[in-house]
């Protein structure tokens, strides 16, 4: 691994009070923000067919259930606005992208997400891993927030810039990942990225549970949640309930449609797009089952470097048949060491790039 050139993902170090930690956030990635904000005039226009006034306007009510929720994270939210040179609806509309945009955009996130659990890794570690596949248009926009912020957990969150919550591990090797759900109807509630960033903020798996079990939620979605004590579960959540999916001692994927009996015998899970989710899920099972006992980095960043169905496949890649704002593609792939709070982190698509590795909070050995 050489790192020997800057990295496509700019790494952000935040600390001080809630205000003090968005506008550094704001200052720093003031560049990218803006390009976050122009993707997504872009994406309401052209895939939500809704005006980004539209979208401002559904935006604001979110703001009091996340007040309710985390206020800091409000704060935080101003303070990104100020350094960033926008206004705090703009960014309270990054955050609730997914619930303002998902709720009229038929098509798949189309993330493919691994969790391994140690009786089945190549070294007795707990591994979390997945592709972000996201429009193409999204490129370059991705941060890497490490984050002092007490009284809760340090964390490494990797996301949009502009974004306050992310996939990503923190100081106490919890981990967390996500997967895009479709669901009947959302509400005015909290926000899919302020659940992960609350959950991430916790010290151990049962307490993120918690966290987005409290929720008043939004919308849906699939948080997958591993901690290097060895345990792996996902999380499918949906505005009025939600369950809780059990590794068992294997590996546990998920990709882009519900597989809880309970939610889809309920009436708010819905399905918005067959393409790839099915074959994906099918495809990650088939090559990962082999492999249980030798699954690591390698071994998982190859799993998910796979083209069967290409361009629709686990390594996504642009479709060149349709409108560029259309194309999507896994912009990267991470593995989360949960063991060693470790973070492998791909420089784009899986199957072609560098993989670079963090360690925020030092060598953490297995007992």
């Amino acid at each position: 691994m050489s790192e020997s050139l800057p990295s496509r993902h700019q790494y952000i170090r935040l600390s001080g009070t809630p205000r003090e930690r968005g506008l550094a956030y704001g200052r720093a990635a003031r560049e990218r923000i803006h390009r976050v904000a122009a993707e997504y005039r872009v994406l309401f226009d052209k895939e939500a067919h809704m005006s980004w006034d539209e979208a401002y306007r559904r935006a604001r009510v979110y703001a009091d259930p996340i007040r309710a929720y985390r206020p800091d994270l409000i704060e935080e939210m101003e303070g990104i606005a100020e350094g960033a040179g926008l206004d705090f609806g703009t960014i309270l509309l990054m955050n609730a992208r997914t619930e303002v945009m998902f709720a009229q955009v038929e098509e798949e996130d189309a993330c493919s997400v691994i969790g391994v659990p140690p009786e089945v890794s190549i070294d007795g570690r707990t591994y979390l891993a997945q592709t972000w596949d996201w429009w193409s248009i999204g490129a370059d926009t991705t941060v890497i927030l490490e984050i002092d912020q007490p009284p809760y957990e340090k964390a490494l969150i990797i996301t949009e810039a502009g974004l306050v919550g992310g996939k990503g591990l923190n100081e106490a090797g919890v981990g967390l990942s996500l997967n895009a759900l479709s669901v009947a109807k959302g509400q005015a509630g909290v926000p899919l990225h302020v659940q992960m960033r609350h959950a991430l903020s916790q010290p151990t798996v049962p307490k993120a549970i918690d966290a987005v079990a409290r929720a008043r939620r939004a919308g849906a979605g699939c948080i997958g949640l591993a901690s290097g004590d060895g345990l792996v579960v996902a999380l499918e959540t949906a505005p009025k309930s939600l369950d809780i999916l059990l590794c068992g001692g294997h590996a546990l994927c998920h990709t882009n449609h519900w597989l809880s009996p309970l939610m889809l015998a309920g009436d708010e899970a819905t399905r918005y797009s067959y393409t790839s989710t099915y074959t994906r899920l099918d495809r990650i099972r088939r090559l990962t089952r082999p492999l249980e006992g030798q699954l690591g980095p390698k071994e998982l960043i190859r799993i998910l470097s796979d083209h069967a169905g290409c361009p629709d496949s686990v390594c996504r890649h642009d479709d060149m048949t349709l409108p560029e704002y259309h194309r999507h593609t896994s912009l990267w792939c991470m593995v989360l060491d949960l063991t060693e709070r470790t973070l492998w982190l791909t420089e784009g698509s899986p199957c072609s790039s560098e993989v670079r590795c963090y360690r925020p909070f030092g060598s953490r050995k297995p007992a």
